[in-house]
């Protein structure tokens, strides 16, 4: 029994040295973009209209190739029907704002060996892809200006029995996949620039996914707030594609500060 236990602490002690790895933090500053129902259809213009935003990050370095990352980014997402180069999509006169926290987790492969450290390779392209979960608000401005909470409103008919659609939910998840390209300005730190697009798994992101509904079933705000253009609709008429799930990006600078895990240290009764 008693050597089990050593045998045990031993393997632990030597897993320990050699699973010491280098960690980075650091922060990001950018910006976030949106592709949706609303606006320009044109992925491209997505990057003429982005918003501010930041981030932390961590990272844990297995080997000069390849990284485990985890981070969270904030941002705001928006689009106005205005900016369509889409005649009857102006006309819908839709838009939206939407505050969104992201936190997200996956693996980062360098093409080339890579490690925060001198006289080694100082830069290399890089690709990420993993797993987000995140949170969002969809509002718009009603005809009064104010700020709008779109979601309890309900603008298709969710969580009407007569229409029977449930209320979307705020907390949602994505794919996160991009590139990226980084290099050594020192011993301890590194700068980096890249453009990373997640993949919703909702459309509800710019609250607009699916049909117009009857008026007459609607609040007052919630008519207003559903065809802002005031256009004549009939129910039924499509207000935006259920077929696609939106999509959101950020894209910017990161600043990578390296911390070199201290090894375990095992007793020395332990080793053999």
């Amino acid at each position: 029994m008693t050597k089990n236990i050593l045998f045990i602490l031993l393997a632990l002690c030597i897993s320990g040295v050699s699973l010491a790895q280098k960690n980075e933090f650091g922060i990001f500053m950018g910006s976030s973009g949106y592709h949706g129902d609303i606006g320009n259809e044109q992925i491209g213009a997505v990057l003429f209209r982005q918003s501010p935003s930041v981030g932390l990050l961590h990272k844990v370095n297995f080997h000069d190739y390849l990284s485990f990352r985890t981070s969270l980014q904030v941002g705001t997402l928006k689009a106005n029907d205005a900016n369509s180069n889409n005649l009857n999509t102006q006309q819908r006169n839709l838009s939206f704002r939407s505050r969104i926290i992201d936190v997200n987790m996956g693996f980062e492969f360098n093409f080339y060996k890579f490690m925060i450290r001198k006289r080694r390779t100082v830069y290399s392209p890089y690709v990420f892809a993993g797993i987000s979960f995140f949170a969002f608000n969809p509002q718009a401005l009603n005809n009064s200006g104010q700020w709008i909470d779109l979601q309890p409103l309900g603008t298709e008919g969710q969580g009407l029995a007569s229409v029977g659609i449930d209320k979307y939910s705020l907390v949602n998840w994505s794919i996160p996949f991009g590139l990226g390209y980084k290099a050594n300005i020192g011993k301890k730190i590194a700068v980096g620039i890249e453009w990373i697009w997640r993949a919703s798994q909702t459309d509800y992101i710019d609250d607009v996914s699916t049909y117009y509904v009857d008026e007459s079933y609607l609040s007052s705000l919630a008519a207003e707030m559903a065809n802002p253009g005031n256009t004549s609709i009939s129910p039924g008429k499509s207000r935006g594609n259920p077929n696609t799930k939106d999509w959101y990006n950020f894209a910017g600078i990161t600043f990578s500060y390296k911390i070199k895990n201290r090894p375990n240290k095992c007793p020395k009764a332990l080793l053999p």
